[in-house]
């Protein structure tokens, strides 16, 4: 899955923390590929899922799994959607005259580790109250020490 959060050194070329951050600052996102769908995990729930693996190790160990937020396979357009909803002035447009190079579009599905018993502790709502808080620090300071850029 794809991960959003906050950390010490901003990723903003992660889909979530790019689209918050636009909508924070621009008030506006343009959309390529509008139905590419992904799938999301926080990267709180990243951390959890190492360690339920350290703790259960021998029980699973060579075998692989995948992590991701379930009810979040969602394409860019729902995802900007949903941004809507924190930032209501944000205005989304589509463009179908530029292709986007990342070509990820995929579902997954975590039922193997979720049969288990491990399922993810943030939504994606979590994760969007979370950034709009953080970028709002780091805009007020106006720190480009905190981003990748």
């Amino acid at each position: 899955a794809t991960v959003f959060g906050i950390s010490p050194r901003m990723r903003l070329d992660l889909l979530v923390n790019e689209f918050v951050y636009k909508a924070l600052t621009d008030k506006y996102i343009t959309i390529f590929e509008r139905e590419a769908v992904r799938n999301y995990i926080h990267i709180r729930d990243v951390a959890l899922v190492f360690e339920w693996m350290i703790v259960n190790y021998d029980t699973h160990q060579n075998q692989i799994f995948n992590v991701g937020l379930s009810d979040t396979n969602i394409n860019k357009q729902q995802l900007a959607e949903k941004i809507k909803e924190y930032i209501s002035d944000l205005a989304i447009t589509y463009s179908d005259y530029y292709k986007d190079p990342d070509k990820r579009d995929y579902i997954v599905s975590n039922k193997k580790i979720e049969s288990l018993g491990w399922k993810p502790k943030y939504t994606i709502d979590d994760g969007i109250c979370e950034l709009l808080y953080a970028y709002q620090m780091i805009i007020k300071h106006n720190n480009r020490n905190f981003t990748n850029l």
